[in-house]
């Protein structure tokens, strides 16, 4: 005798992820649910909602529950989706880059704000450690610039220039994979850098969040050393350049103390520090010479 497959509809089978999310401790597990469920389905949340009763098929039953069990192991949900939302545009993700995080915003604001007072038309931007390419391409899809932005991961940049094409930037960024610590790299002829470094103490990742120790690239975390190489590196570069650029740094969390200690040792007075939203310290601003 044949046997007897359970009918699976939306909503039991919501409610069954929803309760082993929550047990297994995964913030937001409704939402967890609803979105993998939607990928596999290819509707929306709000279909989802509306059509509680019907019926999944055997194929996507079995297509979920191989993403449930993937999320239950603590993969990212953006891994396993294969894509997030980044200042309101869609960027693929993939374990080469790092996951664009929402108090990275304000780093792509404070850029915006800059080039709109400053009257720059067309401002030449260099993008350090660009990753999945969200903040050059949220900055390049708001305002008018020419923009390099490197990686020393080369399948990082790959994932970058997917990105752009997706979001219709290409024609404003250059993606290259680049070594920062390269002593060929220079700061002249940019009006802007920016850059989210790998801020994290590599003592410090073995004790992160599962998610993220487990599954983000660990060179897009940490420089392997104190958290603090990137940081120098760009003093230093900026100290050196005659027409110095204005930067925009993302602050690492706890890292505000030892990056204004460095800050007086590399004799850079003219900055400010920006707090997010949560009030925490989230963006540095050197104030450069303008390149005239």
């Amino acid at each position: 005798m044949k046997e007897t497959v359970k009918t699976w509809t939306v909503l039991d089978i919501l409610k069954v992820t929803e309760a082993a999310f929550r047990e297994r401790g995964i913030s937001n597990p409704r939402l967890n649910a609803e979105l993998l469920l939607a990928d596999t389905t290819g509707d929306s949340r709000i279909n989802l909602y509306l059509n509680f009763e019907k019926p999944l098929t055997e194929s996507e039953v079995s297509l979920y529950r191989d993403k449930v069990k993937r999320r239950l192991k603590f993969e990212p949900l953006q891994y396993i989706r294969g894509k997030t939302e980044f200042y309101s545009l869609e960027f693929n993700v993939t374990p080469d880059v790092l996951i664009p995080r929402q108090e990275t915003e304000i780093l792509v604001e404070k850029v915006l704000e800059y080039i709109k007072v400053s009257g720059l038309e067309c401002p030449k931007i260099l993008e350090i450690g660009t990753g999945s390419g969200c903040i050059s391409i949220a900055i390049a899809a708001n305002a008018e610039c020419n923009i390099r932005a490197f990686d020393i991961s080369n399948e990082a940049v790959k994932v970058a220039e997917i990105n752009a094409t997706a979001n219709g930037t290409s024609d404003k960024i250059k993606f290259e994979t680049v070594d920062f610590f390269d002593p060929g790299v220079t700061f002249e002829g940019y009006d802007i850098i920016v850059s989210n470094p790998p801020y994290i103490s590599a003592n410090d990742v073995p004790g992160l969040n599962e998610e993220v120790n487990g599954y983000e690239p660990y060179i897009a975390l940490t420089d392997d050393g104190d958290g603090l190489s990137f940081y120098k590196r760009i003093f230093e570069l900026y100290n050196v350049t005659q027409n110095k650029p204005f930067i925009f740094l993302e602050v690492g969390d706890g890292k505000k103390e030892a990056i204004v200690k460095l800050l007086s040792e590399s004799s850079v007075n003219n900055y400010i520090i920006h707090n997010d939203l949560m009030n925490m310290p989230r963006v540095l601003e050197i104030k450069g010479t303008g390149n005239k």
